[in-house]
């Protein structure tokens, strides 16, 4: 039986779960190239097109984000896609859903906007990552999944060094490299 996703998407960008239904309606009849709406929760009027968003807050480049996030999401969805990276969404829609080793462009617009700024953030091994030592927090977004992890007192600096394959990652901390295997694995919300 499929499960509806749409709740914790509206519950991670913290808007109504009515919008992001209209949304993923509107994208649906599109092939989540476009759409229109408006959401008090989000500021009012609003366009998008992947690469595009207009917000009644023009300067307001969190809103922007928050906004880029839900809609590049719901349209990753829409297209059968594992990842809402630009190249993902630029594609033709008859391609097909892209594979597990997509490249993802670094950006602000892939994290839940109630996290803020991360202190650190990238990309390695085809997964971005963003630390948030305020709520310690690692999140980690592989294709259109992000998983979050305690970090407790650690304090991340950055990427460590990898040598071959592997499917964690690994980071340098004041406590020395750790990998995403040895952190525990939490809620997003």
């Amino acid at each position: 039986m499929p499960i509806d996703i749409l709740p914790d998407i509206a519950a991670r960008y913290q808007v109504p779960q009515a919008v992001v239904r209209e949304l993923y309606r509107q994208l649906q009849s599109n092939n989540g190239t476009s759409c229109q709406f408006g959401c008090p929760e989000l500021a009012g009027q609003i366009q998008w097109m992947p690469g595009m968003v207009n917000v009644s807050r023009p300067t307001d480049h969190n809103l922007k984000a928050r906004v880029d996030g839900l809609c590049c999401e719901l349209a990753a969805l829409v297209r059968g896609s594992d990842t809402a990276s630009p190249a993902a969404l630029a594609r033709d829609p008859a391609t097909g859903a892209a594979s597990a080793c997509v490249g993802l462009a670094a950006g602000e617009s892939w994290w839940p906007a109630k996290f803020g700024h991360p202190d650190v953030s990238g990309e390695q091994n085809g997964a971005r990552y963003a630390y948030f030592p305020r709520q310690n927090r690692l999140l980690v977004q592989q294709g259109a999944r992000i998983e979050a992890y305690d970090t407790a007192d650690t304090r991340i600096r950055g990427a460590a060094q990898q040598q071959g394959h592997t499917t964690s990652l690994t980071f340098a901390t004041d406590q020395g490299p750790i990998s995403t295997k040895q952190m525990t694995c939490v809620p997003l919300v």
